[in-house]
């Protein structure tokens, strides 16, 4: 049996297609080659159009076909990683009503701290375990304030990677994960948050169902599957934020199990079973992909589910600062040159330091 993964990450989509039984890739593509766009109208801003991630993901797939490395037909399930913290939202057409407003922009910061400090600290660490911050909730707030117009026609709010998993199949849901990242999750309460969803002044009407993460979230549509050389019906069976992922796929799921990764940005990522916070916002808790749910190691029948909490250290500029030294040298190397070289020095680089940080 084949899996197809699809990964929506800032700089490209990548898919690779993986053989279930003996877990390895088969094939594995990324699309463009060089790195996505990403729209800044004004300082601070990043956006990312959501027919664009569209286009590169049909084109990727294609092209992981065209490998000839697996038949097609031979895909039975499809699961989806995306950049966390985005901002979509859609008609009752599931037509983008904007671009997506990323994980990277900063516009929201002053909605989340009016946010932080009307609903107070100890409500919003205590239940929320984060300020509303820079987060999905308060990108929202911004829509709901400077385009009032068009946040009265939005249907439904969705992640990166649920509108993917919505072309691909018409049908939109979300999860406690997804629900978590975006600051609209009391975990008090294991319910949407009333706090925020009244603070905002959001109907709920806009939040779409709530599944597992593991759980079937629609089946490919026959005309996606006829474009695509894949088989109608084909089941989207996950859908993560890239972290929660990242940490999934290193068997990172218990408590005091940790990840470390770096894409655009650097992250640590510690599991655990508290309903723990920061004070300070320097690091976020977020529900772990298998919060509240059987951890796909599995568990005895009748056992006790346990809460999963994926802690989260991120420092925006440290996977992308690869990309600011290839270019300083020219980019006649390749990172993976580059990788080769830098293990030739020793620890502590001689003294030299380098912030990964944007000073005014």
């Amino acid at each position: 049996m084949l899996l197809l993964g699809i990964d929506v990450g800032t700089s490209s989509i990548k898919v690779s297609v993986v053989d279930a039984q003996t877990q390895q890739c088969v094939a594995s593509t990324q699309y463009p080659e060089t790195e996505a766009e990403i729209i800044s109208r004004q300082s601070g801003w990043a956006e990312q159009s959501t027919e664009i991630w569209w286009e590169y993901t049909q084109q990727a797939i294609l092209d992981a076909n065209e490998t000839n490395a697996y038949d097609p037909k031979g895909i039975a399930a499809i699961g989806i990683a995306y950049q966390m913290h985005g901002l979509v939202v859609v008609d009752k057409n599931q037509i983008a009503l904007r671009d997506s407003i990323i994980w990277c922009d900063s516009r929201a910061v002053p909605y989340g701290e009016r946010a932080f400090n009307a609903i107070g600290a100890d409500n919003c660490l205590g239940c929320l375990l984060n300020s509303p911050g820079n987060f999905t909730a308060a990108k929202l707030a911004w829509v709901k304030e400077n385009e009032p117009e068009l946040f009265n026609k939005i249907d439904k709010i969705m992640l990166p990677g649920d509108f993917i998993a919505m072309k691909l199949t018409g049908n939109i849901t979300t999860s406690v994960s997804a629900l978590s990242e975006g600051i609209f999750w009391d975990f008090k309460k294991d319910d949407l948050s009333k706090e925020v969803m009244q603070y905002f002044v959001f109907g709920t009407q806009i939040i779409p169902p709530v599944q597992d993460v593991f759980s079937v979230h629609g089946e490919l549509k026959e005309n996606i599957a006829e474009a695509l050389s894949l088989k109608k019906g084909i089941p989207v069976t996950y859908k993560a934020g890239d972290q929660p992922n990242n940490a999934l796929s290193l068997n990172v799921l218990e408590p005091g199990e940790v990840a470390a990764t770096a894409g655009t940005s650097g992250v640590i990522y510690g599991v655990s079973d508290q309903l723990t916070y920061d004070k300070q916002s320097r690091v976020n808790s977020f529900a772990h992909v298998n919060y509240k749910t059987p951890s796909p190691r599995g568990e005895e029948a009748g056992s006790e589910v346990k809460k999963r909490i994926g802690v989260l250290l991120c420092i925006n500029g440290t996977g992308i600062f690869n990309k600011w030294i290839k270019n300083l040298m020219g980019s006649i190397m390749s990172y993976g040159a580059l990788n080769e070289s830098a293990s030739y020095i020793e620890a502590g680089s001689d003294g030299l330091f380098i912030l990964p940080l944007q000073w005014c």
